[in-house]
C-alpha cells in the first residue's frame, strides 16, 4: 500500500476526460462519485479530503488519496491554484459554445432520452430532427443489447458510431447521464 500525500491548496476539476466517465453511465463506482462530487459544485473545491471522503462514501483519507492518485494518472482530474467558477449565463447561451468542439466538423446536438433536440450546432433544424429521431432509435437498441455484447462479446457499448469504409466516425452518439435523465 503506498502512502500518498496532498499537495496543499489546489482546487481540484475533473479533466473532459474525468468529466465524461462521470457522466458516460449511471453505475455506480467510487472512481464515478468522485468526479461527480467535484462537478456539482458551482466553483472548483478547495481539495479537502473528509469532505471529498464523505462526499463519496469512503471511510478514510487515504481511500480518497488512492482514488485522487489512479484519477491524476487517467489525467481525469486537474489542479487549479485558483478556483474556476461556473459561468452566470444559462445552459442556453453557453450549450452552443460546449457543443461546438465536440466535433471535428463543428456538427454538434444535444438529445434528451424522448429525441428532443435540446440544443445544437451547425445543424440545420430539418437535419437536427433527424438526427435526434435516430438517436432514439441508437438508445434503444443500445439499452436492449448492451448486457448481451458486455456478457458475450466483452464489449462494454458506451457510443454507437456510423463509420465509413475506413471505419472512421461519420456520425456518432454516446449517452451521457446528469443524474436519472439521460442524453445523447
Amino acid at each position: 500500500m503506498q502512502n500518498y500525500q496532498l499537495t496543499d491548496n489546489y482546487y481540484l476539476l475533473p479533466t473532459a476526460a474525468g468529466a465524461f466517465y462521470a457522466v458516460s453511465s449511471q453505475e455506480p463506482d467510487t472512481m464515478r462519485l468522485l468526479m461527480l462530487a467535484l462537478l456539482k459544485q458551482k466553483t472548483t473545491p478547495l481539495v479537502d479530503l473528509d469532505q471529498l471522503a464523505h462526499a463519496i462514501g469512503v471511510k478514510t483519507e487515504q481511500t480518497v488519496l488512492e482514488l485522487l492518485h489512479r484519477a491524476q494518472t487517467l489525467s481525469w482530474i486537474q489542479g487549479f491554484k485558483t478556483p474556476k467558477h461556473l459561468p452566470e449565463s444559462g445552459m442556453s447561451q453557453i450549450m452552443p459554445k460546449l457543443l461546438a468542439p465536440l466535433s471535428s466538423v463543428q456538427k454538434s446536438l444535444l438529445v434528451d432520452w424522448n429525441g428532443f433536440p435540446i440544443a445544437e450546432y451547425g445543424l440545420d433544424d430539418e437535419t437536427a430532427t433527424a438526427l435526434s429521431a435516430l438517436s432514439v432509435d441508437i438508445a434503444s437498441v443500445e439499452a436492449r443489447h448492451a448486457e448481451r455484447l458486455r456478457q458475450t462479446l466483452g464489449v462494454s457499448t458506451q457510443g454507437w458510431a456510423a463509420v465509413d469504409a475506413y471505419g472512421s466516425s461519420r456520425i456518432g452518439a454516446w449517452p451521457l447521464f446528469v443524474g436519472e435523465q439521460r442524453f445523447l
